[in-house]
């Protein structure tokens, strides 16, 4: 895909992530698409799983949202970088939420296949996340290694 393109469809991806309209973000990737959180170890495939993925993020965190800072481009993929803010306002992978707010740096890789997003893959300081946000590291990777999708990738 031309840089053009890659970014015209993934700032169609962020206004359906600001408006939780998961149909939309969803009509941005790939039917065989991933979602990525790397500070966890798990990795989802597929609609349906990265949906599930989404949903679980912004029922943790209802008021996420990245502030992206800047990008670069490659050949079929868009890296992009910033802060995640948010407050732990509902429960996260089944631990409790911890009622914080956090401030934490991120990176997004999104490799495009088709047309389409085929994945996000994201990047940030799981400790910082949970220090901040009044979770327990521990419990959330405890909870993180026994979902489904865990494990390398």
């Amino acid at each position: 895909m031309q840089r053009d393109e890659m970014l015209r469809l993934f700032e169609v991806h962020r206004e359906a992530e600001r408006a939780r309209d998961f149909d939309a973000v969803l009509a941005t990737f790939t039917d065989d698409c991933f979602f990525e959180t790397v500070a966890l170890g798990r990795r989802v495939e597929g609609k349906a799983a990265t949906r599930a993925a989404y949903a679980a993020f912004f029922t943790a965190f209802p008021d996420i949202v990245p502030v992206d800072q800047g990008m670069t481009f490659g050949d079929d993929v868009i890296v992009v970088w910033g802060e995640l803010r948010g407050t732990s306002g509902g429960p996260w992978l089944g631990v409790p939420p911890g009622g914080g707010s956090f401030v934490v740096p991120f990176a997004n890789v999104a490799p495009f296949k088709d047309g389409r997003m085929a994945g996000e893959r994201i990047y940030f300081d799981l400790a910082t996340l949970c220090e901040q946000a009044g979770l327990s590291t521990e419990e959330i990777r405890a909870a993180a290694r026994a979902a489904p999708g865990s494990g390398p990738s």
